[in-house]
């Protein structure tokens, strides 16, 4: 039976348009218990503990073989029942009206307790990193990766490959963009040659790789300069060892020089 629904989710959400308007990581006590009113519809991936769940008048539990999913605009009712905090991730998304096709399912609540575990914790881990950053970037990763967890957890959905080894140069930028790495580094990471790495991360982001790479150290260098340190420090920190050229980049990115970031502090 959970086969047959599962086939009827894939179909749906591979031809149904959504868009995703959150993704959130939160933790809820032992013994906590709480209601309010839902406005999108939302899948419910939890992490660790267990909590019973309900919709209306419907009841689910929700640990960690079981994915649960509640529409918008309907009574939601949370009680932890493990003795350890009920942590979990949501991700929440409007579906496309109207809508004509034979199903309604994103309008429903309802639980998947067949999917692939394997991919959806190895999903999970990586959405957890980018869930509650602010940063332009990483709201896109996170959605991206959303989507392909959604598709994952009908278990007959396998993440697209491409993405996932463009998440893996992207991980190697985020580990490591103190290093000297090079367009042939990150296509490694990514399994993929120079020019098809490349050209398939451009249309992912919409930015070459070393674009991306040179964003994500500028950004990290502000953080660096609005802790107090030093333009040189910062520049040697992010991967650059002249703090001219450092400090030419940070101004074309950010529109004033290094120094100013860190004095108005």
């Amino acid at each position: 039976m959970e086969k047959d629904f599962l086939i009827s989710c894939q179909k749906e959400y591979s031809a149904r348009k959504y868009f995703i308007t959150g993704i959130s990581l939160q933790s809820k006590d032992m013994g906590m218990h709480i209601s309010y009113d839902t406005i999108h519809s939302a899948f419910i991936y939890t992490l660790e503990g267990e909590a019973l769940i309900q919709f209306n008048n419907e009841s689910f539990k929700a640990d960690t073989n079981t994915i649960v999913h509640g529409a918008g605009n309907q009574k939601i009712d949370f009680c932890v029942v493990s003795d350890v905090p009920f942590v979990h991730l949501n991700i929440y998304y409007d579906p496309e009206n109207p809508w004509h096709g034979c199903s309604d399912i994103m309008n429903t609540a309802y639980e998947i307790s067949e999917f692939n575990k394997k991919n959806t914790s190895e999903l999970l881990s990586k959405l957890k990193k980018c869930a509650n950053s602010a940063s332009f970037d990483d709201q896109i990763r996170s959605r991206m990766i959303a989507q392909q967890l959604i598709l994952s957890s009908f278990c007959y959905s396998m993440p697209d490959k491409e993405i996932m080894q463009i998440e893996n140069a992207i991980e190697l930028m985020e580990s490591s963009y103190q290093k000297s790495l090079r367009l042939e580094d990150l296509a490694l990471a990514a399994n993929m040659n120079k020019a098809h790495f490349s050209y398939t991360f451009n249309k992912i982001y919409n930015i070459r790789p070393i674009d991306y790479l040179i964003r994500l150290r500028l950004r990290k260098a502000a953080k660096m300069l609005l802790d107090g340190m030093s333009v040189t420090e910062v520049a040697i920190n992010v991967g650059y060892q002249d703090p001219l050229y450092f400090s030419r980049l940070y101004k074309k990115y950010f529109g004033i020089p290094p120094s100013k970031t860190w004095r108005k502090q």
